[in-house]
């Protein structure tokens, strides 16, 4: 892809973002869309669809299954190229669909893909696996080659189990040995979800927790140590991690002496030492004091421009000018909105049009 420079003199790359494509336009879909009327609470509506699992229901907006809409308002925002994943739809159709999970994630990677085909110059995914069957490798393997696929999406939980357990171990050795990326977000249902039936908590509060606890059991449980190669990138300006960072800190320093067989934590160094190897976080939280916190936690080569559009329906161009109102150096800018993207997931060609810029 080639750069393509905005309204903000420099170009943006959003690696936040989902989309559905139309999941019940085939036959096999028609009989999906009957299951999750009777397994996930499925009310499709004009103004919104909403479903329901476990109790909790979530509202998804119109602009999350329409892709020419979306690309209208990325054109609009002034975002050049933008990240589609939106693994918490892998977890939830797991859970509802009587379908081997593997055959579930194809369909949805196939599906990106051809989202991604109809707008190659704006657009490219992540591979969504479940990280704890073996055979996600092999699934990951197959959209780099066929889709060139830019990196991987994983759930911070898969139906209650955390990403801090043994059974990732040949999960983690495979990314790190294809220095691929990996974008870790919550799922539909977090855990401690039986208390965040109202006000919409399980979004606003749950989902966050959710990601800040499975990469605080990642942490103390060694992942880091054992696999230091490592790229995890996170939603939510981090979920509470920026938040708790010294909570966990302190933890360590304390030390576990008298605590029962396999509780005590096993990380060789500080938890808040990680931030600066192996973590990465996004934007998407609508908090400049949050941004501000995040950059000086992780630093700013490690802060990621993330919409989390349109899951949340909200224009991009608020999260561009949340940073612009940051009173950034040029340099500091550039790197948020396209730099460090580009880093990680290589999504642009550095052509003659960011020579204007001096970037």
């Amino acid at each position: 892809m080639d750069i393509q420079t905005t309204n903000t003199d420099t170009p943006v790359i959003d690696v936040h973002r989902h989309c559905v494509a139309n999941p019940f336009s085939t036959k096999m879909g028609r009989v999906a869309r009957t299951v999750l009327r009777l397994r996930a609470g499925l009310h499709e509506r004009d103004a919104c669809t909403t479903v329901t699992v476990k109790g909790i229901t979530s509202i998804l907006y119109p602009e999350l299954m329409d892709i020419d809409r979306q690309i209208q308002e990325q054109d609009q925002a002034g975002i050049a190229i933008s990240l589609l994943s939106f693994s918490m739809s892998l977890e939830m159709f797991s859970q509802v669909l009587p379908l081997p999970v593997l055959g579930i994630a194809k369909r949805l990677n196939d599906a990106t893909a051809a989202l991604v085909a109809r707008y190659p110059t704006k657009l490219n995914f992540l591979v969504m696996v479940n990280p704890f069957q073996e055979s996600s490798i092999g699934e990951c393997e197959r959209c780099f080659k066929e889709y060139d696929a830019k990196g991987i999406s994983i759930g911070s939980s898969w139906q209650g189990k955390f990403l801090d357990s043994p059974q990732l171990n040949a999960f983690w050795e495979y990314v790190e040995a294809s220095g691929m990326a990996i974008f870790i977000h919550p799922p539909l249902v977090p855990i401690g979800y039986r208390q965040m039936d109202l006000y919409k908590l399980e979004e606003v509060v749950g989902r966050p927790f959710d990601t800040t606890m499975t990469v605080g059991r990642m942490i103390y449980a060694g992942v880091f140590d054992r696999y230091p190669g490592l790229k995890i990138v996170l939603p939510h300006m981090g979920g509470g991690l920026p938040n708790v960072i010294g909570r966990l800190d302190f933890g360590y320093r304390l030390g576990y002496e008298g605590l029962p067989a396999g509780q005590a934590a096993r990380c060789e160094r500080k938890p808040s030492e990680y931030l600066k190897s192996n973590l990465y976080v996004d934007t998407m939280g609508f908090s400049p004091t949050g941004i501000k916190q995040c950059i000086e936690l992780v630093g700013v080569e490690r802060v990621l421009f993330g919409t989390d559009y349109a899951a949340v329906p909200i224009s991009p161009r608020e999260h561009i000018d949340i940073i612009k109102s940051l009173g950034l150096s040029r340099e500091a800018e550039a790197r948020i909105f396209w730099k460090n993207a580009n880093d990680l997931f290589k999504l642009m060609h550095l052509g003659h049009k960011a020579n204007l810029h001096g970037h």
